[in-house]
């Protein structure tokens, strides 16, 4: 019974890490980790994607355009605090720094899509394509995640105040 359980805990820990493995991706030295949306009302017009970028190159990059099939309109977004009020606003790049990161999160920077042309159901995925300047293009896949959903990149980067 032993060499059964062993053979099965191996099992699924392959489809776990798998499962892992399939939410990242990669275009030269930069790579792109569990891109997800929240879940968002079947009526919405608006939803936003998250994720984080690392960049192992030795030079900078930035993220220069997003486009999904799912929207009319797809822009690179920031919250920016502006005079003392929070405001969204589009911005033309990310800059994604030699050796470091850049984590996309609610009330920080994030993927901004407009006029929705259908709206993914939760626990569904959509396309996403992300163009970089020097990496170039990488096509990822959007899960959807309930409303109150908190990446652990999330948890460990959102500022305590």
């Amino acid at each position: 019974m032993k060499p059964i359980m062993s053979v099965f805990a191996f099992a699924t820990t392959l489809l776990v890490s798998s499962f892992a493995v399939a939410h990242d991706y990669q275009v030269g030295e930069i790579s792109i980790a569990h891109p997800w949306s929240k879940q968002v009302p079947p009526t919405s017009k608006v939803a936003a994607a998250f994720f984080d970028i690392e960049n192992a190159a030795s030079q900078d990059d930035q993220l220069i355009k997003a486009e999904s099939p799912i929207a009319g309109i797809t822009e690179i977004h920031e919250h920016a605090n502006v005079d003392g009020m929070m405001k969204m606003r589009q911005v033309k790049q990310i800059n994604i720094p030699a050796n470091g990161s850049e984590h996309l999160m609610p009330g920080d920077y994030h993927i901004m899509f407009f006029k929705l042309k259908n709206i993914p159901a939760l626990g569904e995925s959509f396309p996403l394509t992300l163009y970089f300047k020097n990496a170039g293009k990488v096509e990822i896949s959007v899960k959807v995640e309930p409303a109150d959903y908190q990446s652990e990149s999330m948890k460990k980067h959102m500022k305590v105040e």
